[in-house]
This record gives structure tokens, sequence and C-alpha cells, in this order.
């Protein structure tokens, strides 16, 4: 054995493979990347990949002229047009949707609602306690 193996000081050998020592010719090139495509990409949820496609736009046609819509808003024209036919699905489901969305309006009463109520209660429309 020669010295220079034996002294622990010495010069490493720059073409020496070994544990994280590769050989030359695998070893990253300066500049370039140890990842050249990247990491992949995340799989989308299926309600991000459902809103991108309802958000897609298609052309249909409406009395006579080409409209470019939202496949949403396709899906939803097609669900009212089945229902107006009378298709009973549909129109069960758009009911049930408009009796639990629709908008009620605040009662704000009047004098007529108040002399009614009271004509109903059995006192009178002035309010004496006399008239009884």
């Amino acid at each position: 054995m020669s010295a220079e193996q034996d002294d622990p000081r010495a010069k490493p050998n720059e073409d020496a493979v070994g544990y994280c020592k590769p050989p030359k010719h695998s070893r990253f090139k300066p500049g370039q990347s140890g990842n050249p495509r990247g990491r992949p990409r995340k799989n989308s949820s299926i309600e991000a990949m459902i809103k991108r496609e309802l958000d897609q736009t298609v052309k249909i046609m409406e009395g006579g002229r080409e409209l470019r819509i939202t496949k949403r808003a396709a899906i939803i024209k097609q669900f009212v047009n089945r229902a107006i036919k009378g298709d009973a699905k549909p129109l069960q489901l758009m009911l049930a949707h408009l009796e639990k969305h629709k908008d009620v309006e605040p009662f704000t009463p009047t004098a007529a609602d108040d002399a009614e109520l009271l004509k109903a209660l059995g006192a009178s429309p002035k309010g004496d306690p006399d008239e009884r």
C-alpha cells in the first residue's frame, strides 16, 4: 500500500466513487436542475372539476339567434323548459325550490286591517273600552 492511501489528511481523489460521491458522468451539470419536469400538479377535487366544467361556455340557438352561455345556464334553461312541457320530475323539483326560496313580503298593517281585526274580535274600531 502507498503512503497516500494510509494518510487520512491526503487530498481526496476527484474521481473517487462511493458514499455521497456519484460517478462524474452522472452528476448534475452546472445550471441543470435535478428535477427538470418539476413537481407534478396536485389532483383537483371533484367540486373544482365540476365548477370548472360548468363555467365553460357553449353555443345555443334561441329564437333563431346563436347565444353563448355557460353550461350552468344551459342546464337551468333545459330544466325549466322540461318543467314547462310537463315533465313531472323537473316540475316537482322546481316548485320545491321556488317554495323554499320564495320572498315573503313584510306585513305593513293599515287602518283598514286594524278595523277588520277589531271587528273580528268583537271590539269597536275606535278602541273605546266603554262601547262593548
